[in-house]
């Protein structure tokens, strides 16, 4: 036999990866079941001693145990049944058990009859994969399943990725570009105001410092309102590293080695997660475009305010 357990960490499994382990868990059962009564019609006329058989089954099935957030549970036997549930109630999942068996005969004439009994346990939460896996190293049924479920953990995209890592540096852009516009609106309509102009005419910098910090302090409060729902379920939970003497406050910082120590598996409350990553990584694509071109205005201003001045 062929033992091997497999903890997914780092990784994010998506419903359609699931789904995908799922259906060739199920064909795998519906062809050896069919092999199964082709060859009982065929050997039922035969006495025991000249029959044949490549698969004789021996309660082969697969399982699904599904717990939900509204603590209720269900134990499914029926493939259809579950794949129902499974893409009608995604987002109340809390957890699944999948019971995978293949357990037959294989008795050719003549030959002394050898008797097989592989499995294919999972378990999957939000945050965790645990795979269970016995395969017989004398027949190799199942090892294109094992493959598969190699391959997706294998390939999945890592969970501590560039979103969570340089989540500062995103908010700090978004935050920018959005706030760009409203502080250069403000700090030009100043210009008219005589004091401030003097104070503005007083060195070239005063202008452009005004505006960024502007800038930077209304971007701060609008990038951090537009990203936080996106952020909600993907980020590190926050682990206490010390005390500040100086501010009297305590320090927290991403518990990161907790965070890659598990998964972020796409059902219950990390459904939608892989789609508020896409969203944070298109908005800092699309802000960081405005960088340049506000930057432009803020130094073409910049020169107009100091030969006004």
């Amino acid at each position: 036999m062929y033992n091997d357990t497999i903890k997914v960490a780092n990784k994010i499994i998506t419903s359609e990866e699931l789904m995908e382990i799922f259906e060739l868990m199920n064909e795998k059962l519906v062809y050896y079941k069919k092999i199964n009564d082709r060859e009982e019609i065929n050997n039922r006329m035969l006495d025991y001693r000249y029959q044949n058989w490549t698969f004789k089954d021996s309660s082969s099935k697969i399982k699904f145990e599904v717990d939900f957030y509204d603590n209720t549970n269900i134990m499914i036997d029926n493939y259809n049944n579950f794949i129902t549930i499974f893409n009608n109630r995604l987002e109340e999942i809390k957890r699944i058990h999948v019971y995978f068996y293949l357990t037959y005969e294989i008795r050719l004439e003549g030959q002394k009859s050898e008797f097989y009994s592989q499995h294919i346990f999972l378990s999957i939460s939000e945050n965790n994969m645990d795979i269970d896996i016995s395969l017989s190293s004398n027949d190799n049924k199942l090892n294109d399943l094992y493959e598969l479920i190699k391959s997706k953990v294998l390939n999945a995209k890592p969970k501590y990725d560039e979103i969570i890592k340089k989540r500062s540096l995103i908010k700090t852009i978004i935050g920018l570009a959005l706030g760009f516009i409203p502080a250069l609106v403000l700090t030009t309509i100043l210009i008219f105001v005589p004091t401030i102009r003097e104070i503005y005419a007083q060195s070239y910098v005063i202008y452009p410092i005004a505006s960024l910090f502007l800038a930077f302090f209304i971007g701060n409060t609008i990038g951090s309102f537009k990203l936080d729902r996106y952020y909600k379920y993907i980020i590190p939970e926050q682990k206490y590293v010390g005390y500040d003497s100086n501010s009297k406050s305590s320090i927290y910082k991403d518990d990161v080695d907790k965070f890659i120590s598990t998964s972020e598996i796409l059902i219950g409350k990390n459904t939608n997660n892989l789609k508020c990553r896409e969203q944070i990584k298109q908005y800092k694509e699309k802000y960081k475009k405005w960088l340049p071109y506000e930057f432009g205005v803020l130094i073409i201003i910049s020169i107009i305010v100091l030969f006004l001045g």
